[in-house]
């Protein structure tokens, strides 16, 4: 990785990573402001997000929001971007750095990526994303253990309030200025026969660490850089290494968690009050196999009644706006074809598409509001299996559920 700063004109690229729901688009927001901006990963309809940090010096920084993922074994397009991204050196959204956003409330599920992402062999920083949440719970990390333990910079945030966010960027700082990164010794270790065959992929596939090696050899089947021939020449790697990709991702994550989770114990303390808070008895109500859909479709009812109650009187202006224009447009001009264009044609036509964006307005704001307090996230997980079924995922429920409203006269 490039350190120098002399006359630097390539931006410092930093990728913001995490799982889905940890926080990272509102760190986005707080690192970023407005100097962001909206487009593609090549090939597929998943949204880039791109921002521009300002911090002290030349070269520029910039930050680019990866979609949320568990882990590097995707399930979801979404969570396929970020593999072949990551496991391809020469890939245009490969990183200098990374930022990896943790809820510090949930710090043990959050682990199994960030080791993956170090072994990858970039810089990470650990960014302990609900730090306030946390204290309000009685929880107290011990950054300098959790730290020293894992071999990444840790740094408490909050992306709500924007505490700790000068932190983040002065560690940003440091490691732009700081010298050349040594890669710290694999948090998982490969055994024999995974390290001969990703030494020899390494090969085929030029400037790819082990780790970033053994991705290929798990993901050839589908990473869109490898050519043709790339990909005859690993597969015939992994059949005569007798390779079972299953069977050592089980191997991996198991391993993973036994050396991270004495971490956490050590890291974390009065991880709990005698009480529940009540974020978490409302989290398993919305949750629960039973009420959480009754819970679910009474709010959508409500969420129904309340777009058709609202919008009614906004909707009632715009068909009495249109009206009125179009009678008055009448009994100015003369009768002909050109009013009767105005009046049946240009008018009415606006009006029929203009009267139903109070209906739109409303729903896009319920929804959004839905989002915010984390809802949409737990009916996602709720209906999740019931989708998978209809080659979907529970994201798309609410979608589902929002179209029926056209069929409402």
């Amino acid at each position: 990785m490039k350190h120098e700063t002399q006359q630097i004109t390539q931006p410092f690229t930093v990728a913001l990573l995490g799982n889905p729901n940890c926080g990272k688009s509102s760190v986005f927001n707080q690192l970023t402001g407005l100097r962001q901006k909206v487009g593609n990963f090549p090939g597929v309809t998943v949204d880039k997000k791109l921002g521009l940090i300002r911090l002290p010096g030349q070269r520029p920084v910039q930050l680019i929001d990866f979609p949320g993922t568990y882990s590097f074994y995707p399930t979801s397009i979404d969570e396929r971007i970020v593999v072949q991204s990551l496991a391809n050196p020469s890939d245009e959204n490969y990183p200098d750095a990374a930022v990896y956003i943790a809820d510090v409330t949930k710090l043990e599920k959050h682990l199994l990526l960030l080791t993956q992402l170090r072994d990858l062999g970039l810089p990470v920083i650990l960014a302990l994303n609900m730090s306030d949440v946390a204290e309000k719970e009685g929880m107290d990390v011990d950054e300098q253990t959790l730290s020293r333990r894992l071999e990444v910079p840790v740094v408490k945030l909050s992306g709500r309030t924007g505490f700790g966010i000068d932190a983040l960027k002065h560690e940003l700082q440091r490691l732009m200025e700081g010298p050349a990164y040594q890669r710290p010794p694999l948090f998982y270790h490969l055994s024999g026969q995974e390290k001969l065959l990703a030494e020899a992929i390494r090969e085929i596939v030029p400037g790819a660490s082990l780790y970033q090696a053994l991705l290929v050899a798990h993901h050839y089947v589908w990473l869109p850089f490898l050519s043709e021939a790339q990909r005859k020449l690993i597969s015939d790697l992994v059949a005569n290494h007798g390779f079972q990709p299953l069977r050592s991702q089980v191997e991996e994550t198991m391993q993973r968690y036994d050396k991270f989770t004495p971490v956490v114990q050590q890291s974390l303390s009065n991880v709990r009050s005698a009480a529940r808070p009540i974020t978490e008895k409302l989290d398993t109500l919305l949750t629960h196999r039973v009420a959480g859909p009754i819970i679910f479709f009474v709010v959508m009812l409500m969420v129904f009644q309340a777009i058709f109650t609202w919008a009614a009187y906004p909707m009632d202006l715009i068909e009495q706006f249109f009206a009125v224009s179009g009678e008055w447009v009448r009994s100015t001009l003369p009768d002909g074809w050109f009013t009767d264009l105005l009046t049946d044609g240009i008018l009415a036509g606006l009006g029929g598409i203009l009267v139903f964006i109070p209906q739109i307005a409303i729903l896009f704001f319920l929804i959004s509001l839905l989002e915010e307090v984390g809802y949409m996230a737990r009916a996602a997980y709720l209906f999740d299996r019931l989708m998978q079924a209809f080659g979907l995922n529970g994201r798309s429920i609410v979608a589902l559920i929002s179209s029926s409203a056209c069929a409402i006269p």
